[in-house]
């Protein structure tokens, strides 16, 4: 696993701090733990969520033991990791670091409702914060979403298509089934790599049944 892979395994950027990676993994192993679920795509994600962890979680870098400065300035706006208090500065702040931030905290509530806040970040212009928003939402499995997923695929810059493609692989979540059908037809080389995500998905599934 490159550091790029690690990162993306968890769903953060490069600059996450050590309890950004730690809120990550804590949301993530309970997801995928194969006491959940039982299923072989489940159990093969949480081996790579481990695994991203330790590597994360063993790196001594200074840069990486400093605080982050964008959680920093939400602690001072807000009591609580609520998801009201999070959806509120996903919606209204003007800083797009700190609806960026907020969105992707909100994929680690655990609490599908997060979607009425993350729906609305999926038309932010900030393209950050959506493809944090499309993470997000793939963490919550929030299936309602599909459509509104694939729609923005079709409709959205090579950037923000390329972190569907991401969050697609990174989660295995049947709600980008649209999406990659769509970049399939579309062809291309977002298409060829939709392909092999979703023969993946479907190989996965037979070697599980």
């Amino acid at each position: 696993m490159n550091e790029s892979e690690v990162y993306g395994v968890l769903g953060l950027d490069s600059n996450a701090d050590p309890e950004d990676v730690k809120t990550a993994f804590r949301y993530l192993s309970k997801k995928y733990h194969p006491d959940r679920s039982g299923t072989q795509e489940t159990s093969r994600r949480f081996v790579r969520v481990v695994k991203a962890y330790k590597v994360l979680n063993g790196e001594a870098r200074k840069d990486r033991l400093l605080r982050n400065p964008v959680r920093d300035r939400i602690s001072s706006l807000i009591a609580e990791d609520d998801i009201f208090s999070l959806g509120s500065l996903v919606v209204t702040s003007g800083d797009p670091e700190i609806r960026r931030y907020a969105a992707r905290r909100l994929g680690f509530s655990g609490k599908k409702a997060s979607y009425v806040f993350l729906r609305q970040a999926l038309s932010d212009k900030n393209e950050a914060v959506i493809e944090a928003a499309v993470r997000s939402i793939a963490d919550l499995s929030v299936f309602q979403s599909s459509g509104e997923i694939a729609a923005l695929f079709a409709r959205t810059s090579p950037r923000v298509r390329k972190a569907i493609l991401d969050a697609a692989e990174a989660t295995g979540e049947n709600l980008f089934r649209s999406s990659l059908e769509y970049a399939v037809s579309s062809g291309g080389p977002d298409g060829i790599r939709a392909r092999r995500i979703l023969f993946e998905s479907s190989a996965l599934g037979r070697a599980g049944a």
